[in-house]
């Protein structure tokens, strides 16, 4: 296994980083895509919750060429939960339970419509920020109903 994971990565950072893939010959490649690319920069208008589909798009597009291109299967973790009350601005953006939820709709579908695995991370953490840190980032038994999710939806 190699992370390549960067605090704080969007699909479109992902999808830079990808096509150095190659070389480690993965035989899957996990995109765990959404919440960075939910946030929006703080004090910029939060109106339209509906995040760009064409920004999904291409942010997953370029790891799925290259995964076929490979032979590697590509899978797409979604967002997980958010206790919004107790996020904060993180880093100059800000993260909306909203923004989140509105992701999880055409990252689903980009999915369905390309053949790729799409792992709902959401509902292992709804409604309970006492496995949120900050209420954003998961607790150690956060990460444990997190474990327990992907062991029961891969079984």
């Amino acid at each position: 296994m190699f992370n390549l994971a960067i605090p704080g990565s969007t699909l479109a950072d992902v999808s830079e980083q990808t096509p150095a893939l190659p070389a480690r010959r993965p035989d899957t490649l996990l995109v765990a895509a959404g919440i960075n690319d939910s946030a929006v920069p703080v004090g910029a208008d939060d109106g339209d919750v509906r995040p760009d589909p064409a920004h999904v798009d291409a942010g997953l597009d370029s790891p799925a060429a290259t995964a076929l291109r490979h032979g590697a299967r590509l899978v797409v973790a979604g967002p997980a939960w958010l206790d919004e009350d107790r996020t904060r601005d993180y880093e100059g953006l800000r993260f909306t339970r909203a923004r989140a939820l509105a992701l999880r709709a055409p990252l689903r579908s980009w999915c369905e419509a390309n053949h790729i695995d799409y792992l709902d991370m959401w509902e292992p953490l709804r409604g309970n920020g006492g496995l949120l840190v900050d209420g954003l980032h998961p607790t150690p038994e956060g990460h444990r109903e997190l474990y327990r999710h992907l062991r029961a939806v891969s079984c």
